[in-house]
């Protein structure tokens, strides 16, 4: 991939709030390097009482298109943060399932063919493909129907959103977070359509609407020359794709030398490559060929035993929980100001860990980085998306580098080493108490349990940390078999946080 670099997107954000779009797609380019500005045309009606969604065209979703357009073309920074103009296909997703349209450029139109081949049809005249999503539901209730498919106009797939993962009917994540439109079923999964020989690739994106590219809910990574419309198109035209639940996950897959995405003829020794480079430790790898794991590399195990007395290490450093509303607070969001410095060692990178808009990056260097958050009030209903924001910071030093963190009047010291033997969660009871006092008029002795100050307090946590040794991997699968027709091979990454990555497969035929 040394031709290539990464590149990180959503093409699956909806804009509903055109007032604050602007400010919105702001915030995209502060965690992501590409999107799709995209929307949803539809609404939401009362037949006789019953909540139903609209179909077909209507005159405001034309309004909304035009200010889609204009919204691609201010925001588009070749070079530094890339736009495509696309929406959700409001034609008859019962029968064929959801696709989401994507165009190269703004001159395009908003297409109300009912039927998918009708949208095929048209999208054929244009730079255009449609990304079907959340394709594991029932087939014929809004699961694909890969009977109608076309590879070069459907090159990728949706494998991973907030609604879960579509991989397959017996693999991690099922679709259990949409409760009206799940359970996950046979038929429609990335699975059955490459049990019919179908080249498609896999991105991971939000659905939904909010900050594009929320972590923790789906992104794609992309494999491209340079972060321009065409390298980027043409990365998703060759399937050089990925998807990750929100990690970033840096994942090179490759047989023989050809990348993910790949078609590629048979040759006498088969080998597997994988390069890998985590967010946190990498747990496992698992290879699969023709919808099976048929090799698994535990890195698990791997690393622990020997404590990497110099080198590079991440930490995860977490800001969020705080009031509830079930004890009796008003939901509100709350904003963090922070700062690291480093000392002894220098700072390498910096990894966005946001779902929520406001958060921002505001100074980074070898020696220090300044931060602002915004996290979610808790509700009853728990966005675990916004209740936490993050940052992942790779160090390069020894275990005597200090971190000087600085987080809302809360001033911490350690060593890299103090952080290799465990994690530090630090609650602001004290500013707890106040809270108590100021909303209810309690003091301390009226509660009579005080768990009631932990249990609403913000708080502050550095992850343990981790060595370079446990969050990067490199692989061979050796000495792989064909069966006899169409084979394709992908890898799936699990790290110890649960994050996961997806590659796109790579194809070879075998007539024996």
């Amino acid at each position: 991939m040394n031709e290539y670099k990464l590149y990180w997107g959503d093409l699956h954000t909806h804009l509903e709030d055109f007032d604050n779009s602007d400010a919105i797609l702001r915030d995209a380019q502060e965690n992501i390097d590409f999107c799709a500005v995209l929307c949803y045309p539809f609404a939401w009606e009362r037949k006789r009482g019953l909540l139903v969604e609209s179909v077909r065209q209507r005159p405001e979703f034309l309004q909304w298109w035009e200010k889609l357009r204009e919204l691609a073309r201010t925001h588009h920074h070749p070079g530094r943060f890339v736009t495509f103009l696309g929406y959700e296909w409001h034609g008859n997703r019962t029968h064929y399932g959801d696709h989401n349209v994507i165009y190269f450029d703004e001159n395009n139109p908003l297409d109300d063919a009912w039927a998918l081949e009708d949208l095929y049809r048209n999208l054929q005249k244009r730079r255009a493909i449609a990304i079907p999503h959340h394709t594991g539901y029932c087939r014929g209730w809004r699961g694909k129907n890969w009977d109608v498919f076309d590879e070069k106009l459907s090159p990728v797939m949706e494998v991973f959103s907030i609604h879960g993962s579509s991989e397959g009917c017996n693999t991690p994540f099922p679709l259990e977070q949409n409760s009206s439109m799940g359970p996950r079923t046979t038929g429609g999964t990335l699975h059955d359509a490459l049990a019919r020989g179908y080249q498609v690739g896999v991105i991971g994106s939000n659905d939904g609407s909010g900050l594009p590219g929320r972590w923790g809910i789906g992104r794609a990574g992309v494999w491209a020359r340079e972060c321009t419309r065409e390298a980027i198109w043409e990365a998703l035209l060759a399937r050089r794709t990925y998807a990750t639940t929100g990690d970033r996950i840096k994942l090179d897959f490759q047989i023989n030398g050809a990348p993910m995405g790949s078609v590629i003829q048979r040759d006498s020794s088969i080998d597997a490559d994988v390069i890998i480079e985590g967010s946190h430790a990498i747990d496992r790898v698992e290879l699969l060929q023709n919808g099976y794991v048929i090799d698994t590399y535990c890195h698990s195990g791997c690393w622990e035993d020997q404590v990497q007395k110099s080198g590079r290490f991440k930490v995860f450093i977490e800001a969020g929980w705080g009031p509830a509303a079930h004890y009796g607070y008003q939901p509100m969001n709350w904003k963090w100001s922070c700062r690291l410095d480093v000392e002894l060692g220098r700072l390498v990178s910096v990894e966005r860990c946001f779902s929520l808009l406001g958060q921002r990056v505001k100074s980074h260097s070898e020696s220090h980085c300044t931060w602002e958050l915004t996290t979610a009030g808790r509700t009853i209903r728990n966005n675990p998306f916004g209740m936490c924001q993050g940052i992942v910071f790779e160090l390069e030093g020894d275990l005597k580098t200090r971190l000087r963190l600085q987080m809302e009047g809360v001033t911490l010291e350690l060593s890299v080493g103090d952080l290799i033997r465990g994690s530090h969660v630090v609650p602001l009871v004290e500013e707890s108490k106040r809270r108590v006092q100021e909303t209810f008029g309690l003091e301390e002795k009226e509660l009579g349990n005080c768990d009631t100050y932990y249990s609403n307090a913000r708080k502050i946590k550095l992850h343990k940390a981790i060595p370079e040794r446990g969050y990067r991997v490199a692989h061979t699968f050796r000495n792989l078999n064909l069966t006899k027709g169409r084979n394709y091979f992908y890898v799936r990454v699990s790290q110890l946080n649960g994050q996961l990555a997806w590659s796109s497969p790579i194809w070879m035929d075998s007539k024996s």
